[in-house]
């Protein structure tokens, strides 16, 4: 930490006392502006957890679950082409399913395309998708034998997504979790996600 920031004891409290004060539900909110978009891609990825994140504190405070990998996070996220948030970022256990979350990622979305890869092929999202207004674009498993159709080419498009994981992890904070709670990683995950938005030009 630079020196002319002050002392890190010090930071830190404001930083937490921002984060319990609700200010990063706030910036999240100003955030969200690719919800009008044409089509959205939905997606998660895990975030190893570094020892000293792991200490007490209930599962949901926490957000970490084991997975194949050992102990992980996940940061589910929907996005428009340009990789603005299109709904609220969900923060979960590293063992929590992308089906299990895609109801709550997708609870207001409307009228528009939403693209998702085989691990949200579900006849239940998709029916209730359309209920919305949206058209599902998403491949079906090879095990299935009536898959439904989607477009190819707007699913290439997918690694928007892809893309905004990618630029996340670069800063080390996110790569590897090392906060004890749910609520302070996700405001380190705000503080990425406005970086981002200023240097691209998303604002």
């Amino acid at each position: 930490m630079p020196s002319e920031f002050g002392p890190w004891p010090a930071i830190h409290q404001f930083f937490n006392r921002l984060s319990k004060d609700g200010y990063f539900e706030f910036l999240e909110d100003l955030l969200i502006s690719g919800h009008a978009a044409e089509a959205v891609f939905m997606d998660s990825t895990h975030c190893k957890v570094h020892q000293h994140s792991n200490g007490p504190g209930s599962p949901e405070d926490q957000a970490i679950g084991n997975s194949r990998g050992g102990l992980n996070t996940k940061i589910h996220l929907l996005v428009d082409v340009l990789g603005r948030l299109a709904a609220p970022i969900v923060v979960t256990s590293g063992n929590v399913s992308d089906i299990t979350v895609a109801p709550v990622l997708l609870e207001d979305v409307e009228d528009t395309a939403v693209v998702g890869d085989k691990g949200y092929d579900s006849r239940e999202l998709r029916d209730t998708l359309r209920g919305h207004d949206c058209e599902p674009c998403i491949p079906a498993r090879s095990n299935v034998k009536n898959p439904e159709p989607y477009d190819p080419a707007l699913y290439r498009a997918r690694h928007a997504v892809e893309n905004m994981f990618q630029r996340l992890k670069v800063f080390r904070r996110l790569a590897t979790r090392f906060e004890k709670t749910k609520r302070m990683f996700f405001a380190f995950i705000c503080c990425v996600l406005a970086a981002i938005y200023t240097a691209d030009k998303l604002w």
